[in-house]
């Protein structure tokens, strides 16, 4: 089922709901998490550590049942296409990407891939006093698990730095290229004149249901697996 691409002012769909939604979800779940280190809420730290990992297991289901502009298949490129885009970067008056640029491709991919691996290496992490350690710890030693610690806290801090990247090129396509990339991911158009063959080919709703339950499935097994070893 296609959705309506075009209204009455000229603007194009180009991101779908579930997008859109797992984009900002992310972007809280984050936030919780830096804040709640900062702060030594590590409670708080283990529920939003949850609830970015379910929000990236589902961005990878809906990267390969999604709608079209989500799919990884329609915008991961490869070295050939992003080193000629990287090329033009410095051209102002290039034309819009339909979805994600080659150079958008790998933030997003890079972007998933180092929540993920936080994600994953929270799980058997443990806590200097104990009390907080990752539903995964006991199957590391305690050495093993203040390594792990360290190693999750630097991978925190190499997400900062790709989080810091996706800014700035939020903000070097929006001043030097004229391209607004932040509001079409809020309300999910932008002012286009693109050909009939690139607009969003959007699927179902239900279509995302399957998606929500693997991805609680797999958030459920990580909080749950040692208990059941």
């Amino acid at each position: 089922m296609n959705a309506p691409q075009q209204d009455t002012s000229g603007r194009m769909l180009v991101w779908d709901l579930p997008t859109r939604a797992m984009h900002w979800l992310l972007v809280m779940f984050i936030g919780i998490c830096w804040w709640s280190g900062v702060e030594n809420e590590l409670q708080y730290h283990t529920y939003s550590g949850y609830g970015a990992l379910w929000v990236v297991v589902l961005r990878l289901y809906w990267g390969v049942f999604g709608s079209s502009t989500a799919r990884f298949s329609n915008f991961v490129r490869g070295p050939k296409s992003i080193l000629i885009y990287a090329l033009s970067l410095h051209r102002r008056n290039t034309p819009h990407s339909f979805g994600h640029n080659p150079l958008g491709a790998v933030r997003v991919v890079l972007m998933l891939g180092t929540v993920l691996a936080v994600a994953g290496i929270g799980l058997f992490a443990v806590d200097v006093d104990g009390l907080y350690s990752g539903p995964l710890s006991g199957f590391v030693t305690f050495r093993q698990g203040r390594h792990l610690a360290h190693l999750h806290y630097s991978a925190f801090e190499f997400l900062l730095c790709v989080i810091a990247l996706h800014v700035a090129a939020v903000a070097f396509y929006h001043i030097y290229k004229r391209h607004n990339l932040f509001w079409p991911m809020i309300a999910g158009r932008r002012r286009s004149t693109l050909t009939a063959s690139e607009t969003l080919k959007a699927v179902p709703l239900w279509r995302l249901l399957p998606g929500v339950i693997v991805a609680a499935g797999v958030v459920w097994l990580a909080d749950n697996l040692f208990s059941y070893w």
